[in-house]
C-alpha cells in the first residue's frame, strides 16, 4: 500500500498554485541588486518590464526597505530572483465532457472556451517522455510526444479567471487545482490498481488525482481528522464521479484501518448537514436565553409582590 501525506488548502478555495519559478541567472552578481536594476534585466531573452503582474520578478514587488534590509544582514538577493507566476490551473476530470477530446490543440481549445474565452497553456514541467510515463497506465504520446495519463492534463490560465463561474466547474468537468499537488501525486508513481493511504486528505482535489491515478482496479482511503473537513472530500468525491475512494474520521498519527471510523459518502438529507445543524444549535439557544429571561422577569415579579408584606 503506498502512502501520501497531503496538506492541503481550506475548503472552497480548490488548491491555488505554488506556480512555475525560474531563477534570473546572474552569476557575476556581487552586489544586490535594487528592484529597479532586477526589472530590467533580462530573461531568456525578454524584458522583464514587458511582463504582466501575475508574472512580476518577486524582487520588483519587495519594498526598499525590506531590501537594504536583507543587504544588511548580508542576505544574498539570489533567493529572491524570480519570477511570480500566480497563475490559476485546472485539470481535466478523465469522467467529463472535455476528456475526449483528441489533440492537445483541441484540447487546448475546448479547455480555452469552457473558460470564457481565457488564453491557457499545457503546464509542461508536467509534461512526460516516453522513458518517464508509467507502462501500466497505458499513456501512448499525444502530437506533442507526451505521455502523461489522461488525468494529469492540467492547464494555466491568468490568475484573473473566474473559474467558479463557469459552467465546465460547477458540472465538474474541470478541478481547480494547485499543479504542484498534480506534481506530486506524478512522483508517488501511483499505478492501475494500487491502494493508496493519503492522509490529512482534506479539502480532496489531490485526493481526487490519486483516485484517478488508481484506476482501473485500485483504490485511495482518505483520512482527515476534522469532519467538516472530510464534508469537503466527500462534496468533491461527488461532484467529480470518483467511485474508488473512502474516507475515514480519525487521527492520521494513530489510524488504524481495523478499528477506523468510517465517513458516510452519500450527503446528508437537506436541513441535516452542518449548517442546518448550526442553525438548531442557534434556535435551541436562543429558546433557552429566552426561557432564562423570562424566568428572571417573574422572580423580580415575585419579589416586588412580597415587599409591601414584609414592610
Amino acid at each position: 500500500m503506498a502512502v501520501a501525506s497531503t496538506f492541503s488548502e481550506e475548503p472552497g478555495i480548490e488548491e491555488p498554485g505554488i506556480g512555475h519559478r525560474r531563477a534570473l541567472r546572474d552569476p557575476q552578481c556581487v552586489e544586490p541588486a535594487t528592484a529597479d536594476e532586477v526589472a530590467g534585466q533580462q530573461l531568456d531573452g525578454q524584458d522583464c518590464e514587458g511582463l504582466s503582474p501575475s508574472k512580476a520578478p518577486m524582487l520588483e514587488a519587495l519594498p526598499e526597505d525590506f531590501l537594504r534590509f536583507l543587504k544588511s544582514n548580508g542576505v544574498p538577493l539570489d533567493a529572491f530572483r524570480i519570477l511570480l507566476d500566480t497563475s490559476r490551473y485546472v485539470r481535466v476530470n478523465p469522467r467529463g465532457a472535455l476528456a475526449s477530446v483528441g489533440t492537445p490543440a483541441a484540447s487546448a481549445q475546448a479547455v480555452s472556451e469552457a473558460l470564457g474565452g481565457a488564453r491557457v497553456e499545457r503546464v509542461s514541467w508536467l509534461r512526460r517522455t516516453e522513458e518517464e510515463a508509467v507502462p501500466e497506465t497505458g499513456a501512448a504520446g499525444d502530437d506533442d510526444g507526451d505521455f502523461s495519463p489522461p488525468w494529469a492534463k492540467v492547464y494555466a490560465c491568468d490568475v484573473s479567471t473566474n473559474l467558479s463561474r463557469t459552467e465546465a466547474y460547477r458540472k465538474g468537468h474541470l478541478f481547480g487545482v494547485d499543479a504542484a499537488s498534480i506534481f506530486a501525486v506524478l512522483c508517488l508513481g501511483v499505478r492501475p490498481g494500487d491502494r493508496v493511504l493519503d492522509l490529512c486528505c482534506a479539502p480532496g482535489a489531490k485526493l481526487c488525482a490519486i483516485a484517478d491515478a488508481a484506476c482501473p482496479g485500485g483504490e485511495v482511503v482518505g483520512v482527515d481528522i476534522a469532519e467538516p473537513r472530510l464534508a469537503a472530500c466527500r462534496t468533491m468525491l461527488n461532484k467529480y464521479s470518483v467511485t474508488n475512494a473512502r474516507l475515514s474520521l480519525g487521527d492520521g498519527t494513530t489510524w488504524d484501518p481495523q478499528a477506523a471510523s468510517w465517513f458516510d459518502l452519500e450527503p446528508p438529507p437537506r436541513g441535516r448537514g452542518q449548517r442546518a445543524r448550526k442553525r438548531k444549535r442557534d434556535v435551541a439557544v436562543a429558546a433557552a436565553a429566552a426561557v432564562a429571561a423570562e424566568s428572571g422577569e417573574v422572580a423580580e415579579e415575585e419579589e416586588e409582590e412580597e415587599a409591601p408584606s414584609r414592610r
